[in-house]
């Protein structure tokens, strides 16, 4: 790995600002899918086996929240899913993702950030990858609730460490306490990574009251 990939590397996992996110991921972006494959990363197949159990084929549309280089709008394709759109604060990463020909729509804004979608929009929103105390904040999962449709699915991870500062658990429990969501499926920790220990993740399936 280059010196330059390296740096963007540890500023995307040690992001202190929304900045430092897009730069680091933008830096990463043209050698991102390589490292996962070498890394055996989970996330992809792990939510498309999700959204699988619980949304029929021809249901749609799925955003792919954080996608990035399109890891998981592949994998939900090869799967028989269409009409995906695309989310992530990285133009550079969604500039490969558009490279697959798998989303309709692709939009660089920043979860967390008022989105730009109409209100009970998504029949599922699905993210691999994407929340943690680093990266995109539990206080996003507000706006995702809003965009997702009455009965719709939310296939959400998060990477364990951090995640009680993040204060993951306790917007998941207000979420459902204001019954705004109920869980249907807790998944973990499990790796993320094939021999990476660092890499515990948790999963979550909800569904929009």
């Amino acid at each position: 790995m280059s010196d330059d990939r390296e740096e963007a590397v540890a500023l995307a996992y040690n992001a202190r600002s929304n900045d430092d996110l897009r730069q680091g991921y933008d830096g990463w972006a043209g050698g991102y899918d390589a490292d996962m494959d070498r890394r055996g990363y989970k996330l992809p197949g792990l939510v498309t086996a999700l959204v699988a159990r619980h949304i029929p084929l021809g249901d749609g549309p799925i955003l792919d929240a954080g996608a990035g280089t399109g890891l998981l709008g592949e994998w939900l394709t090869l799967a028989g899913y269409k009409d995906l759109t695309a989310l992530d604060l990285s133009q550079g990463m969604l500039d490969v993702a558009a490279s697959r020909g798998v989303y309709g729509t692709l939009t660089c804004a920043v979860l967390g950030d008022q989105l730009d979608y109409p209100a009970n929009h998504f029949r599922a929103v699905a993210s691999a990858g994407a929340f943690g105390v680093h990266h995109a904040p539990s206080a996003a999962f507000e706006s995702l609730v809003e965009i997702t449709q009455p009965g719709g699915h939310l296939i959400l991870t998060v990477r364990s460490i951090g995640m009680e500062e993040g204060g993951f658990p306790q917007e998941i429990a207000r979420l459902e306490d204001a019954g705004r969501w109920k869980t249907l499926e807790t998944l973990g920790p499990f790796f993320a990574f094939r021999d990476e220990p660092e890499s515990l993740y948790m999963a979550w399936v909800f569904q929009k009251i």
